[in-house]
């Protein structure tokens, strides 16, 4: 009588255990789990998306600017307007006096160096150019004269100075040359100079050859100007994708260290939710075998 007394009164409370508790419990392990895999999970993706390294954005190299070449159509546009004015001799400071130089002993020169071939080729361009310049209608060389600078009061010359009488073409075409510092870009200039003034009227070359390099010193001007616009464009991409590369690449640093975090957090919940349902069931499983026990006894 007594054990079935005790067991009414055990009765609804391992009916509420086995039907309500261990229940609740099975649905709180399975979303706890389900939670810890799905952390585990994205942990792991993290994980493995930060430990491959970044990709640094490639910068295409800048197209520059063609070279400037210049037609005879734009010679002969640019001397259409009235010829300029004619500009002033330049006066060139010399000295007022000449030391006389004592002779010296003669000194055994050394072998001069071989003749540079572009330099050659140069000259023999630039000969060919002058060809098309008549020494009877035009002065190719600066002619330099002298004049009195200073004289006292008797009216002797004291001091003599040197100016510029007439004005040769070569200095038109040394103000092209000047622009360039390679040997093989001036033969290219003079040859195509040369096909130019071959085309223009022989009264009109002297202008031609002047409004030359006034076109071309204006056209390098602007291609200059458009290669640096360029090259800055360039580097500032090339600098944006380096700090962009660099921040990227510390983000990763940073989150590989936080997936390692959460893998290791996700992980020990689970084994942590798994030890503690082992605990109810061990616990469950010892009272069973208890009331059994005592049932048998």
């Amino acid at each position: 009588m007594a054990n079935s007394q005790e067991a009414k009164k055990k009765g609804p409370f391992e009916f509420l255990e086995k039907k309500v508790v261990f229940q609740i419990s099975r649905i709180f392990f399975w979303i706890l789990c389900a939670i810890g895999c799905v952390a585990f999970i994205v942990s792991l993706i993290l994980f493995l998306y930060n430990i491959i390294p970044p990709v640094k954005e490639s910068v295409a190299q800048p197209k520059l600017p063609l070279e400037v070449t210049i037609s005879s159509a734009e010679i002969e546009k640019a001397i259409a307007p009235p010829k300029p004015k004619e500009e002033k001799p330049v006066e060139v400071a010399k000295p007022s006096e000449e030391k006389e130089v004592e002779p010296e002993e003669e000194e055994v020169k050394p072998k001069p160096p071989p003749p540079d071939p572009l330099q050659v080729s140069l000259e023999a361009k630039i000969d060919t150019l002058k060809s098309y310049f008549p020494a009877d209608k035009f002065t190719w060389t600066t002619v330099y004269g002298k004049e009195p600078a200073w004289t006292d009061y008797w009216g002797v010359v004291r001091e003599w100075k040197t100016v510029v009488k007439v004005y040769g073409l070569d200095r038109n075409l040394n103000r092209v040359l000047d622009l360039y510092g390679d040997k093989k870009k001036k033969i290219e200039i003079v040859t195509e100079l040369i096909g130019v003034i071959a085309q223009i009227p022989v009264d009109d070359r002297a202008k031609a050859l002047e409004a030359y390099g006034r076109i071309r010193s204006r056209k390098e001007d602007a291609r200059n100007d458009e290669i640096n616009r360029i090259k800055r464009e360039a580097e500032y991409k090339r600098s944006t994708a380096e700090a962009k590369y660099l921040k990227v690449k510390a983000e990763k640093a940073v989150g590989v260290g936080k997936a390692l975090r959460y893998l290791g957090g996700a992980f020990v919940s689970i084994a942590l939710v798994g030890l503690f349902l082992c605990f109810l069931a061990i616990e469950r499983n010892t009272r069973m075998l208890q009331a059994l026990l005592e049932k048998g006894k």
